[in-house]
């Protein structure tokens, strides 16, 4: 399990250190959008959608897109919201969590900026080491 959060550590780290603001209309379009392409392990879109599409080359982003699905063979059936910390001035940081029957665990971090017109997802972090996301608050 080490090993699969240090690789994902460094495959994912460029992405979300240097991708552009990802927004949403909503936090609900938000939330929508996130479970719907981590329970179902798509990855692609996830990462390209939160700003990582200039951070790859198509070939790159397959790649980064197989070690993913290899760290996280099966599909996630359940999913919540574990942390949310309101920063003020419409920020806030949140731990979600994703998880399966056979006890496979993803956890995802978001830096979130509320808007009058949108949501922004300043950065965010998926990570099959829970302590990787908490040592973020």
């Amino acid at each position: 399990m080490k090993r699969i959060s240090f690789v994902l550590a460094l495959l994912l780290c460029p992405v979300f250190a240097w991708a552009e603001d990802s927004r949403f209309d909503s936090y609900d379009a938000y939330v929508r959008f996130i479970d719907d392409k981590i329970m179902s392990r798509d990855f692609i879109p996830l990462i390209s959608n939160m700003g990582g599409k200039d951070e790859y080359t198509p070939e790159q982003m397959r790649g980064v897109n197989g070690q993913l699905l290899n760290a996280m063979p099966f599909d996630f059936t359940g999913t919540a919201l574990i942390k949310k910390v309101d920063l003020g001035n419409g920020f806030s940081q949140e731990m979600r969590t994703y998880w399966n029957d056979r006890t496979s665990y993803v956890y995802f971090y978001a830096f979130l900026h509320q808007t009058d017109d949108d949501l922004i997802v300043l950065k965010f972090n998926l990570n099959t080491n829970s302590e990787k996301i908490f040592s973020k608050f």
